[in-house]
């Protein structure tokens, strides 16, 4: 993503920078930052041309595969229609184990009706509506959510903890 907003807009973006959620909201080391509508024109061509450039998180099948014996595993993304058939192919490709993928707009994952004990997501917004709704968020850590003080939400390095704390959690 970084990489195509060098490209089109000319700001140097680097993982450290991206402080928020929002690529817009996030100076680069000279002080630009990507507009509104680069940021359409950006994420339109990487969903529809470059996600399979993208490769899973090191592990990720095992770490399914696993929670798939305590859980339903349920995947949810808000990527555009135009990369939905591209994201279906790279999970097949990717051999990620799921049991179902929902497509649903920014900031509703939590609207999608079915009970789920627990939320994974990296966006901390993302994170608090599933902890309105009563779902116990995890947020994968990352420059962009920090939290402060936001009672239930449990913020892990990466999918070794995430996956030793939700089996925790379906054993006790």
């Amino acid at each position: 993503m970084r990489e195509l907003i060098r490209k089109h807009a000319g700001v140097d973006l680097q993982y450290e920078d991206v402080v928020e959620f929002d690529y817009c909201a996030c100076p680069d080391r000279t002080g630009r930052c990507l507009t509104k509508t680069e940021w359409q024109a950006v994420y339109l061509e990487f969903t529809a041309h470059h996600l399979d450039r993208i490769e899973p998180f090191e592990g990720i099948q095992t770490h399914l595969a696993k929670l798939g014996e305590y859980f339903e595993i349920h995947l949810a993304t808000s990527r555009l229609p135009e990369g939905r058939d591209a994201t279906r192919r790279w999970l097949e490709t990717h051999v990620i184990p799921c049991d179902e993928v929902h497509f649903v707009s920014h900031r509703e994952k939590q609207k999608i009706p079915e009970s789920f004990l627990a939320a994974v997501d990296d966006d901390r917004d993302q994170a608090r509506l599933f902890l309105q709704r009563g779902v116990r968020p995890f947020l994968l850590a990352h420059p962009w959510n920090r939290v402060a003080s936001d009672i239930g939400i449990l913020r892990v390095a990466n999918w070794i903890e995430l996956a030793d704390s939700l089996i925790h959690m379906a054993e006790t």
